[in-house]
């Protein structure tokens, strides 16, 4: 396989389709950069490109270098046809991939397609033992499995997976999830910019009511309380986000979310001296209180001290654990 047998031709940028052909693994790009490059120095690489059976060009190899010159309104380009010098449609893929693992990373989309269009021409085998490494991924068959099913879902997700809007873990949730679900909490994801560990906290939270109250997501998620929340005029994204968050978290937890307000209850009707504060987990995860006496010397100490030994309702706070 040797790419430096191809031909070098200046060919017309109409003769090459826009859409993604069968040796592209591009997906999820913004091509403002790679034009600017271009507009100030040129195209440094040329293309590769292999004639199809109805005698156009497929790109082998430039796909984003084809899409920019087309968005600069270019009408030629020089590239390098391949079609003798890479006769079987295995070669030029292998051709295109290997040029791309040696000059960027990919994202998990662009995984997804390189082992979907790998099957078509490796055996499994091949694909887990020596691609699937390639790729920064562990070679199980479950793994091959989940990223081959990432190109089911809605291409807004998809889209998102490829920028990073949403986590590999995220992902997997959807891949699970019926579409109407699936479409019910992305919607939700996208619009107020959840980051990675709320929306992991949120679909728990939504899959454990589910479970427990054998209701679906999209009927959850359309609750006029819920609906409230989403389209409330005066809270900001993250407020949105954490208003839903301890919503669903008093849903699917109630018992412990009652204990938590009569704790803060106890400890707010406290008259605590203005230098002490009482610290505890407001998840109630610790089973330890903390104490901070701000102080600059010893006599500040010593009468914050006679303070708070002098509080009998000190003796009120309950134990964080109590009943566990």
């Amino acid at each position: 396989m040797d790419i430096r047998k191809g031909e070098g031709t200046w060919t017309d940028l109409c003769e090459i389709a826009d859409g993604p052909g069968p040796y592209t693994m591009s997906y999820g790009f913004n091509l403002d950069l790679l034009c600017e490059s271009i507009r100030k120095v040129g195209l440094i690489n040329p293309p590769l490109l292999a004639r199809n059976q109805e005698g156009s060009f497929d790109v082998v190899s430039g796909y984003r270098r084809i899409l920019a010159l087309k968005a600069l309104g270019k009408r030629k380009v020089f590239c390098l046809d391949v079609t003798v010098a890479l006769p079987s449609t295995l070669k030029r893929f292998l051709a295109a991939f290997y040029e791309n693992l040696a000059t960027r990373k990919f994202n998990d989309m662009e995984k997804a397609l390189i082992l979907n269009k790998l099957q078509s021409h490796v055996r499994k085998k091949e694909i887990l033992a020596s691609f699937m490494p390639l790729l920064s991924l562990p070679s199980h068959e479950g793994t091959l499995e989940f990223f081959l099913k990432l190109l089911d879902l809605d291409g807004e997700v998809q889209k998102a997976l490829a920028s990073e809007e949403i986590s590999i873990k995220v992902a997997k949730f959807f891949v699970a999830m019926e579409k109407t679900s699936c479409r019910a909490v992305f919607k939700w994801i996208s619009t107020l910019k959840f980051n990675f560990n709320q929306q992991v906290k949120f679909i728990d939270y939504l899959e454990d009511i589910r479970v427990r109250e054998d209701v679906t997501i999209g009927a959850l998620l359309c609750e006029e309380y819920f609906i409230a929340i989403l389209e409330n005029p005066h809270l900001n994204n993250p407020q949105k986000v954490k208003a839903v968050l301890e919503a669903l978290r008093a849903r699917r937890f109630p018992r412990l979310v009652q204990r938590q307000k009569a704790i803060e209850s106890v400890v707010s009707a406290i008259a605590m001296p203005p230098e002490a504060c009482v610290h505890y987990d407001p998840y109630l995860e610790d089973p330890d209180y903390q104490l901070e006496i701000k102080f600059r010397h010893g006599k500040d100490l010593k009468s914050a001290i006679r303070k708070l030994h002098a509080l009998r309702e000190l003796e009120a706070i309950p134990e964080l654990w109590a009943g566990k």
